[in-house]
C-alpha cells in the first residue's frame, strides 16, 4: 500500500488536477450551451424528464449544434491528452518526493514537466504503437468471439498502460534516456515478469474505467436534476485519484528496481 500513501501525501496535487479537469470541462461546455440557447431562441423546455428527447430533436433540426458538439468532443479529447502529457513529469516527481513545499514545489513541478515533455511524448507514441499492435493480437487470438476479444483486449491494454507508466517513471525519476525503443521494450518485459505489478495497475485501470462508465450513467439517468452534475463531478474526482494511484504503483515499482 506504499503507492496509496504516496497519493495521500500530496492532496494538493490531486485537488489541483481535479480543478484543472473540471475547469476544462466547464470551459468546453460553454459553446455547447450557447449553441443550444441560440437554437431554442429564448424558449424554455418545460419537460425535464424528456431532455434527451428534446436534445435529439434539436440535433436533428440544427446542424450547427451537431458541429459544436463534435468540435467540443474532439477538443476535449485533444486538450485532455495534451494537459495530461504536460503535467506528467511533474506528477511523477511529486508522487516520488512530496518534501518540497511552496514556491520550490511549483518550480520543481514545472522543471520536471517541461524538461521531460519531449521524451514523455515519445514514450506516449511508443504506447500508441504498442496498443495498435496489441489490438490486432487480441483480434487474432479471439477469432470471431466478441466477448473473448473484449477480455483479451482489456488485459493487453492494461499491460500497455502499466508499461508506459513504468517507462515514464524511470525516465523522470532515474534519468533513463527513454528515447530508444529498446528502453520501452525493457519496461514491457519487466511488467510481463512482474504479474503483481501488472495486476495492481490493471485493477486500478479497470476501476477507473468503471467510474467513467458510472459518470455516463449518472449523467444520462439524472439529466435535468441538480444532483446529477454534482455526482458526475464527484465521480470525476474519484477517477483522478485512481489515475494518480495507478501512476504511484509505477513509481513504487521503479524505486524497487533502482
Amino acid at each position: 500500500m506504499n503507492s496509496l500513501r504516496r497519493v495521500v501525501r500530496v492532496p494538493g496535487l490531486w485537488l489541483g488536477l481535479c480543478a484543472l479537469q473540471l475547469g476544462l470541462a466547464w470551459s468546453l461546455a460553454q459553446p455547447v450551451g450557447a449553441a443550444v440557447r441560440t437554437a431554442m431562441n429564448g424558449r424554455v423546455w418545460t419537460h425535464p424528464d424528456r431532455l434527451i428527447a428534446a436534445l435529439a430533436e434539436l440535433l436533428g433540426q440544427s446542424p450547427a449544434i451537431v458541429a459544436v458538439f463534435v468540435a467540443a468532443t474532439v477538443a476535449s479529447g485533444l486538450l485532455g491528452a495534451a494537459l495530461a502529457l504536460l503535467v506528467r513529469g511533474g506528477v511523477l516527481l511529486r508522487l516520488h518526493d512530496a518534501s518540497a513545499v511552496g514556491t520550490r514545489a511549483w518550480a520543481e513541478f514545472g522543471r520536471a514537466s517541461l524538461g521531460n515533455l519531449p521524451v514523455l511524448a515519445l514514450i506516449g507514441l511508443y504506447g500508441v504503437v504498442l496498443r495498435l499492435i496489441l489490438t490486432f493480437v487480441a483480434n487474432a487470438l479471439s477469432g470471431s468471439h466478441a466477448l473473448v476479444e473484449l477480455v483479451v483486449l482489456i488485459v493487453l491494454l492494461t499491460f500497455a498502460t502499466c508499461a508506459g507508466d513504468l517507462a515514464a517513471a524511470r525516465r523522470v525519476l532515474h534519468g533513463e534516456r527513454g528515447v530508444h525503443p529498446r528502453e520501452y521494450l525493457r519496461a514491457c518485459v519487466d511488467v510481463a515478469r512482474n504479474p503483481r505489478l501488472w495486476l495492481a495497475s490493471g485493477a486500478l485501470s479497470l476501476t477507473r474505467w468503471a467510474v467513467a462508465g458510472a459518470i455516463i450513467v449518472v449523467a444520462v439517468h439524472g439529466v435535468g436534476e441538480a444532483w446529477s452534475s454534482w455526482a458526475a463531478r464527484g465521480l470525476a474526482c474519484v477517477a483522478m485519484f485512481l489515475a494518480l494511484w495507478r501512476v504511484a504503483v509505477a513509481v513504487e515499482a521503479s524505486q524497487r528496481r533502482a
